[in-house]
């Protein structure tokens, strides 16, 4: 028989002890992540009272709140949808003017910023080339180009020829002939004769880009400062067009500079109209098919077809007369124009053959 022996006291004891310490470390564990989920978690926590706290501060001090809720709050107002953002949008847009107003108002004096520039910048580009050519150096002017060219022109604009009743009397029709020869002198006209003729591939170019200068929209800038209005061009466009002198003066010159004055005279008694200035009453009406078929028949210009377009646009407002009457006619052909003294005789049996 076998005799089992018990244990001492003590040894069950501490048998008991080290049973109960995995219980005790289980719930001291439970204990402490309950307090730390209270901690986190309770609206009157001291971690959301200091960060409140310091949110306040910062917003007293008029720095931004860099706190982790406010950053919260910019995030989710960043990340709103679509619709929310609709909804405020209107109280902004109704602040705005109408997108339309907006960019007429502002394209308009960009437009024209850029159109002047582009002129200025071709004109000066053409004085600047004359000043280095060896020709224009020769006749020894004294000035650049433009300077020379611009002095000229506001000397012509400021004595402008006659245009009304210049045969009235032999002094008035002498005057008007030799105009440009009183105004600027034989020289000067020797010097722009040349230029005509040794720039031919370019003048038509420097021709156009002179009348929308002073046509157009008034430019002012610094590369190219002339203004001509329209009311002193008009007076030079009436001379050439209405006036013996100026159309025997045309008639002097070359076809192609010929051409160009007419046409350009033309224009500008269009815009006159268009202003309501047309004091001399230029008839339109008879000299633009006249201009029309001088072109037609003409090889000298280089942009022949842009200026009939232009030509006949203006003659479908400025419809062709079917009858001439003697008013209609010219000056120079109402010079010609004579009342006979008696009637006149039917040839008689003698007379014929």
């Amino acid at each position: 028989m076998i005799h089992m022996e018990r244990p001492e006291p003590e040894q069950r004891n501490h048998a008991k002890k080290s049973s109960l310490v995995p219980i005790i470390l289980v719930s001291l564990s439970l204990c402490a992540a309950l307090a730390g989920l209270w901690f986190f978690l309770a609206p009157s926590s001291p971690l959301k009272r200091s960060a409140n706290t310091q949110e306040q501060v910062a917003q007293a001090m008029g720095k931004p709140s860099a706190s982790p809720i406010s950053a919260q709050k910019t995030a989710s107002s960043t990340d709103s949808s679509p619709t929310e953002k609709a909804a405020t949008a209107p109280a902004v847009d109704r602040q705005k003017p109408p997108a339309g107003k907006t960019t007429s108002v502002t394209r308009q004096p960009k437009e024209k910023d850029q159109r002047c520039k582009a002129l200025a910048a071709r004109l000066h580009g053409f004085f600047s080339l004359l000043d280095k050519e060896e020709y224009f150096h020769q006749f020894q002017v004294g000035l650049p180009a433009q300077q020379y060219f611009l002095k000229l022109a506001k000397k012509l604009l400021s004595n402008p020829p006659v245009v009304s009743r210049e045969t009235d009397d032999l002094y008035t029709m002498l005057k008007n002939m030799a105009h440009f020869f009183r105004v600027i002198g034989g020289r000067n006209i020797t010097i722009i004769k040349t230029i005509l003729d040794r720039e031919r591939d370019t003048v038509e170019d420097v021709a156009a880009d002179l009348y929308q200068w002073t046509t157009g929209p008034e430019c002012d800038e610094p590369e190219f400062s002339f203004h001509a209005p329209i009311n002193q061009l008009y007076e030079y466009a009436g001379f050439f067009l209405n006036s013996i002198s100026g159309r025997s003066y045309l008639f002097r010159r070359d076809s192609r500079s010929r051409l160009l004055v007419n046409y350009y005279a033309i224009l500008l008694v269009n815009e006159a109209n268009k202003e309501g200035d047309n004091r001399y009453g230029i008839d339109l009406r008879s000299l633009i098919p006249r201009a029309i078929d001088e072109i037609e028949h003409s090889n000298q210009l280089i942009y022949k077809e842009k200026y009939l377009d232009t030509l006949y646009g203006l003659m479908e407002k400025y419809p062709a007369k079917t009858k001439i009457s003697r008013n209609d006619l010219p000056n120079e052909s109402r010079l010609e124009w004579k009342k006979p003294d008696t009637p006149v005789r039917k040839a008689g049996p003698l007379h014929q053959g």
